[in-house]
């Protein structure tokens, strides 16, 4: 039987592409070893003793910016904002579900899809409560260069339709370089301090951003998204690795500028509480680098479907393997959440960004007492 889809999902199906209107099968969930294949799994991970918070517990904190946090399209809604897709797949909700540390947590999830540092920063003015927070993760940055708009003009928009991906990348490269894109972040950064107590034990996780390709392999030159989409080449599968490369080395230099203009002062002085995690560079347990994503990203070798099971993005109209209601829209595009989901991480991949986070949590917040 096929079900027919909402007005508005038909209508974004034509305008990335034409694909199937039947309802798309929901994927079966990757296999156990796909994350014991990372490195960052090498052992079990456990919580320990919280030894280094200055106060009793719950540790209390927040997980604000982008989508990249709020998890649209990972199972069900968190809470009654359906506009901002915060869902339970997250890997904040995640995070909170296994904390690493074994003591009580109160927790607050404020990340909305669709936000600019604009957005976050009125957010840190009017939600974030003063002194409350003993630390803070969040993705933030790539609504900034109009990251969304990239992917549809460049990945998954109908050839028919007017646009240029060349146009599109050339603003957000200009928008990368320039001085407002650091500026709007200090001032995000200026905003969540001004909120925390202003002492070395409380801090802000940034969490960056991830390469959506391999895209070394042949069988994918001829794939698309869907029919009458941009095929995916060598050439443009590179040309997105590599803006996701510049966006996450502009961010570090982002925030390695702010680190530095906090020299001289005292909560700052034994150890920066900006911490960055680049989940395309990270440090195995004997010294290698490698990328959280590796092997599960979009065009791996051995792999012949863009949604194979074992990929940790969604493509699109793709499914989790959390169970999805159907009929939200979020917040900037007006778009169903099936689609704004489209390029983010499945379940799957939360789950991995969750234990590098978990893993640098302990590392930054080591027992003291």
């Amino acid at each position: 039987m096929v079900a027919v889809r909402p007005w508005t999902e038909v209508l974004w199906t034509l305008i990335i592409g034409i694909g199937s209107l039947t309802d798309v099968v929901a994927l079966p969930p990757p296999s156990a070893n796909h994350l014991e294949q990372l490195h960052v799994h090498k052992s079990p991970f456990s919580p320990v003793e919280d030894r280094f918070t200055p106060h009793d517990p719950p540790l209390n904190w927040y997980a604000l910016g982008d989508s990249y946090t709020a998890g649209p399209g990972t199972g069900e809604d968190y809470d009654e904002d359906k506009a901002c897709a915060r869902n339970v797949g997250s890997y904040a909700v995640q995070l909170e579900n296994e904390f690493p540390f074994n003591v009580t947590d109160n927790f607050e999830f404020i990340a909305c899809s669709g936000y600019t540092t604009a957005d976050s920063l009125v957010q840190a003015r009017d939600v974030i409560k003063q002194e409350w927070a003993d630390f803070m993760v969040m993705t933030l940055g790539g609504n900034d260069i109009g990251f969304e708009d990239i992917a549809v003009e460049c990945l998954v928009k109908a050839e028919f339709f007017p646009g240029d991906c060349d146009v599109t990348l050339a603003k957000a490269k200009s928008l990368l370089a320039s001085t407002g894109f650091e500026t709007n972040i200090h001032a995000v950064y200026d905003e969540i301090f001004a909120k925390m107590k202003d002492d070395r034990h409380y801090q802000l996780y940034h969490i960056f951003y991830h390469r959506f390709f391999n895209d070394a392999t042949e069988w994918c030159n001829a794939k698309t998204f869907a029919i009458r989409n941009p095929k995916l080449t060598h050439s443009l599968r590179r040309t997105m690795n590599n803006l996701a490369d510049a966006l996450n080395k502009r961010l570090e230099e982002v925030a390695a500028n702010y680190i530095r203009r906090q020299q001289g002062k005292a909560s700052w002085s034994q150890a920066s509480r900006l911490i960055t995690i680049n989940p395309d560079k990270l440090t195995d347990e004997d010294g290698k680098t490698y990328g959280l994503f590796d092997g599960h990203r979009f065009c791996e070798p051995g792999v012949t479907d863009l949604k194979d099971p074992s990929v940790w993005f969604f493509g699109t109209f793709s499914h989790d393997s959390l169970q999805k209601r159907e009929g939200s829209t979020t917040k900037r595009l007006a778009a169903p959440e099936i689609l704004t989901q489209t390029f983010h991480p499945r379940t799957a991949g939360f789950k991995a960004i969750k234990r590098v986070i978990q893993e640098s949590l302990q590392k930054n917040r080591p027992a003291e007492r």
